[in-house]
């Protein structure tokens, strides 16, 4: 009796030893698999980032006509096609699935590889190499869209490349097995690519290098009850609200400030809102105005009249429209300064408006402080029929005028800013005003709230 009781009872413990060895087996596969399909993820998504880049570049290709930028597109094409490679290298499929999508990236990098080559000489962009790069990016253009079409795939089902692999485990042992759908849809895009021969918009130049020293502070430093005072001048006021200002400390940086703090309160609804102003000159530099946004009743037309009207209260003068973006229910006015009918690119200033009731929520000066200052008259070697001739033969021009632009150096150069389409396509051109070289191609994507450019 006391042998099948101790048996019962080593057979119980062996039963459990095993069980927790099966559990831990478990989680370690389970484990595995989570960061495997991980790593897949990780590379497809990167594919996708590279061959929206790809598009992007060959698209700027087809209009690019300066020597320098013309080397920078092409060194940019060849670095975008060999990442995807790799990245694509990474996903677990088979190479008779990849073969063709592989075989397109390897052309584009090699023929922009000789590109550059050819810029560095001089040597212009023939027809023929005109037609090559056209093609090329047609091919790209499908490749982008049918990624992401699977990425909708990817982002609903997390398991979507480990499948694969265990797919393919599963026919050593299984007569039929289903096709997973990465391999569906790495086979359409196979047979796609075979049919072709062997991109909350800031502005164009939102993100130009920061000067040294903010060019637009003028004035004497000012007290921080000084400082609380311009602060409610900032404010939007509603009728109805009282508000007050408390000045909670200072930011160092490029553009010294106090920080101020104001309060708006009236029956039913509070506000708050955070104001940086300048110690030298007391000049408005951010204001953030935190409420809830109700629905939309504000048009476009009149939020932007509401926005210019903000900034001649605040002392910016001569400020055009540049472009906007709209999300939230509220939407996001970038004004530049003009000058002799000149657009001055680096003085902007951001201005938020609510849709809901017409409010500035919203304020960034800075890019206009660090760089207005006093300029000397403006005066272009090239008139702007001789700038348009260096343009691309390629391009359908809808306008040109002149504009002042940041550099990557930091300093200012007067430009030929000009907009013009390739097929279905918009650029925007800068040509040196004074010898008709090319200094910036940008591409603009026009999406539900606004203006994107690349």
């Amino acid at each position: 009796m006391r042998v099948n009781s101790l048996t019962l009872f080593l057979t119980g413990i062996i039963a459990v030893a095993i069980a927790a060895w099966g559990y831990n087996q478990y989680t370690l596969r389970r484990a595995m698999e989570l960061d495997l399909n991980a790593r897949y993820q990780r590379a497809f998504y990167e594919l996708l980032t590279n061959t929206q880049n790809l598009e992007v570049l060959l698209s700027k290709s087809l209009v690019v006509n300066g020597r320098e930028q013309a080397g920078a597109v092409f060194s940019s094409v060849w670095q975008q096609a060999m990442a995807a490679q790799a990245n694509l290298g990474q996903l677990p499929i088979s190479t008779e699935l990849t073969a063709r999508t592989a075989k397109f990236l390897t052309q584009v990098a090699d023929y922009a590889n000789t590109l550059v080559r050819r810029a560095g000489t001089g040597a212009p962009v023939t027809r023929d190499h005109w037609e090559r790069l056209r093609r090329l990016y047609d091919q790209a253009a499908v490749l982008n869209r049918e990624l992401h079409r699977m990425e909708a795939r990817v982002a609903t089902n997390g398991a979507y490349f480990w499948e694969i692999t265990r797919t393919a485990a599963a026919k050593r042992g299984v007569a039929q097995v289903s096709l997973p759908q990465a391999h569906a849809d790495f086979r359409a895009i196979n047979r796609e690519m075979q049919t072709y021969p062997t991109l909350i918009y800031d502005g164009p130049f939102s993100d130009h290098m920061e000067r040294k020293k903010p060019l637009g502070l003028t004035g004497s430093v000012i007290s921080a009850a000084d400082a609380e005072k311009r602060a409610l001048a900032v404010i939007d006021r509603v009728r109805g609200t009282a508000y007050s200002a408390k000045t909670t400390g200072t930011v160092k940086g490029r553009i010294e400030a106090y920080r101020v703090e104001v309060t708006g309160s009236r029956p039913g609804a509070d506000e708050k809102a955070t104001c940086l102003i300048s110690r030298k000159g007391g000049h408005p530099v951010l204001m953030l105005l935190g409420r809830d946004i109700g629905g939309a009743r504000v048009d476009l037309a009149a939020a932007e009249e509401r926005a210019a009207h903000y900034l001649d209260r605040l002392g910016f003068p001569k400020m055009r429209l540049s472009y906007s973006i709209r999300r939230n229910g509220m939407v996001t006015f970038n004004f530049v300064g003009e000058e002799d009918g000149v657009v001055v690119y680096p003085d902007m200033v951001k201005v938020t408006v609510a849709l809901d009731n017409g409010q500035v929520v919203g304020l960034d000066a800075t890019p206009y402080l660090m760089a207005h200052h006093p300029r000397q008259a403006f005066r272009p070697s090239l008139t702007l029929e001789q700038a348009r001739s260096f343009l691309s033969p390629h391009l359908k021009v809808e306008k040109g005028r002149l504009a002042l632009i940041p550099t990557d150096a930091g300093e200012e150069k007067l430009t030929y800013e000009f907009r013009g389409t390739v097929g279905p396509n918009t650029f925007l051109i800068y040509l040196d005003a004074a010898n008709g070289e090319e200094v910036k191609v940008l591409k603009l994507i026009t999406s539900a709230a606004g203006t994107l450019v690349m």
